[in-house]
């Protein structure tokens, strides 16, 4: 707009000037810090991949895994396990997809279905839920942000962060651009409300924040690097760290009158890093997958002088409330999150191998955080395959998901076929053992309670929270019961009173709660054993019965 007491621009004028815009080149990048490719860690990953089978490019995704697990199956000298029965199937596809076990008339819809392709419609329609969207915001809460408390909880839900998650996931909103939103941190879109939270629940602890992102980013954990490059893993610096931690230094938690928010300067920010031997160096915007932010800095005696003709959104006057975070022209943390979520390979990879290994019990690269040079993966033609079809696709997440549940791994038998010995885990050839979390116990608690579609209760809901306590756990790299488990198990009232409070439904068979709650017919012995319990009352016998299973390791496991 003109000063005061100037006239406004003529109609002829402002054609001119839009005129002379349209026809203006357009540049290639955005003006402001562009992060340029100066990779060898990404180059060298091309290096190690051996040529062999070349799917055709016509072929589903299913089809795809399946060629290269066999030829991992052939060169292992491996036989792979039977196709797994159906009700272990929709016990196994209801955990991973929906969170929950089936409810008995879901099991018996799938079990009286004669379709031959049955169990796509079923991946489908999981996939379709809200209960999807729901269990995968429960899985990436805790991976991005770790485990709640009480407080951070609520939190979490007060600011959004739960509903941004949700959201993103029911309406398949692409992978690069969830994570864009987090650290861009500006949710000034509906569908970013809550993204800032990423950041802001970090306090300004940058490094926190750094060694949260960076697994997600990049596949690989740097938290080493803080003092010294990585002693076995070459493309791990010091540097990259540090140029992290910079791109976020410019960042602070501010309360404006839009709501709790991450502003960030246009100037300042610059720090030096010492390495082992003491040598002082500056910090630099270079990253883990190579790229590197020009930047200038200013003089060792010069003063930089914030103006406002530096920002979108100014920071307010001194002392006074912000209306909203500011926004600078040229911000970091718009070059850093566009080295992340533009032609940057190491995204892909990290997001499949740990969508893999949620839903097949451990990652190509096991642990998922340690995508380093130091731990090749299993099938790393796949897995390559997986990422650049990921990429390709838009980080179309359902689509992913689809594929590898369809994949003939991932409906194999947690039974090996046979008297063969067992196959290593990272062969696949058998369904591995997953411990559920607790939010899909608390959840398939309830579907036996009858109370799924429900309001919560007072006990379930002093529930939940214990349970997070004591099974903290999302895929964890080694898992063991513990003893705090098993006497939550034993003694804890309100985990006993939402299972009788409802038991099972008059029409439930022995055998139904079998395949419902552990995925298999009851053996002669087990049959006997729930008949002789609760005299002549059947569903006193049912109620003891769907105790006794709920608190077995079977039922703890999806297999």
């Amino acid at each position: 707009m003109p000063p005061d007491g100037r006239p406004r621009l003529s109609p002829s004028d402002r054609e001119k000037i839009r005129s002379w815009i349209d026809h203006l080149p357009v540049p290639a990048q955005t003006p402001g810090l562009v992060a340029e490719q100066a990779s060898t860690y990404v180059n060298w990953l091309k290096t190690q991949s051996k040529p062999g089978w070349r799917p055709n490019p016509s072929l589903p995704i299913e089809e795809v895994i399946d060629g290269f697990v066999r030829r991992g199956w052939k060169a292992r000298d491996v036989v792979p396990a039977r196709v797994a029965p159906d009700a272990a199937f929709v016990r196994r596809a209801y955990l991973d997809l929906a969170g929950r076990i089936p409810t008995l008339d879901e099991l018996r819809r799938h079990l009286e279905n004669r379709s031959s392709n049955k169990r796509e419609l079923l991946i489908d329609s999981l996939i379709g839920s809200e209960d999807y969207a729901r269990r995968l915001r429960d899985v990436f809460d805790v991976t991005l942000m770790s485990r709640a408390t009480a407080a951070s909880t609520k939190s979490r839900t007060d600011s959004q962060w739960h509903e941004f998650l949700q959201n993103s996931f029911r309406s398949n909103r692409p992978w690069n651009e969830i994570v864009r939103a987090m650290v861009l941190a500006r949710p000034t879109q509906a569908p970013d409300r809550g993204a800032h939270w990423f950041l802001y629940e970090r306090r300004d602890n940058h490094q926190a924040a750094v060694e949260a992102l960076a697994p997600v980013a990049y596949g690989m954990r740097i938290d080493c690097a803080q003092c010294h490059n990585h002693p076995l893993s070459w493309e791990i610096e010091q540097r990259h760290y540090w140029g992290m931690v910079a791109a976020l230094k410019r960042s602070k938690n501010v309360d404006s009158a839009a709501g709790p928010g991450v502003a960030e300067s246009a100037i300042g920010g610059f720090v030096n890093f010492s390495n082992l031997k003491k040598e002082s160096q500056p910090a630099l915007l270079v990253f883990p997958n190579g790229r590197e932010v020009a930047e200038v800095r200013p003089e060792a005696q010069e003063k930089e002088v914030d103006r406002n003709e530096l920002y979108l959104v100014p920071p307010p006057p001194e002392k006074q409330p912000p209306e909203r975070p500011s926004v600078p022209i040229i911000s970091r943390r718009e070059a850093l999150a566009g080295s992340i979520c533009d032609n940057n390979p190491l995204l892909a990879r990290a997001f499949v191998n740990r969508i893999w290994a949620l839903l097949m019990g451990r990652g190509f690269v096991h642990p998922v955080d340690l995508m380093d040079s130091k731990h090749p993966p299993s099938h790393p033609e796949l897995l390559d395959w997986l990422s650049r079809d990921f990429e390709r696709s838009g980080y179309d997440v359902k689509r992913l998901v689809r594929g590898i549940t369809l994949s003939l791994p991932y409906r194999l038998d947690s039974k090996r076929s046979g008297s063969r010995p067992p196959s290593a885990a990272e062969a696949f050839a058998t369904g591995l053992e997953k411990p559920l979390t607790a939010e899909q116990l608390f959840s398939s608690l309830r579907v036996l309670a009858g109370t799924w579609n429900q309001a919560l209760s007072d006990e379930e809901t002093r529930l939940l929270p214990v349970l997070t306590e004591r099974f903290p756990e999302v895929m964890p790299v080694d898992y063991q019961f513990t003893l705090q488990q098993a006497m939550f198990l034993s003694n804890n009232p309100d985990f006993h009173r939402l299972l009788t409070r409802s038991g099972p439904g008059e029409r439930e068979t022995v055998p139904e709660l079998f395949r419902r709650m552990v995925g298999r017919e009851p053996s002669r012995e087990e049959l006997q054993a729930v008949l002789r319990w609760g005299g002549p009352d059947p569903s006193r016998r049912m109620a003891r019965a769907q105790w006794a299973l709920a608190t077995s390791p079977e039922f703890l496991l999806n297999h």
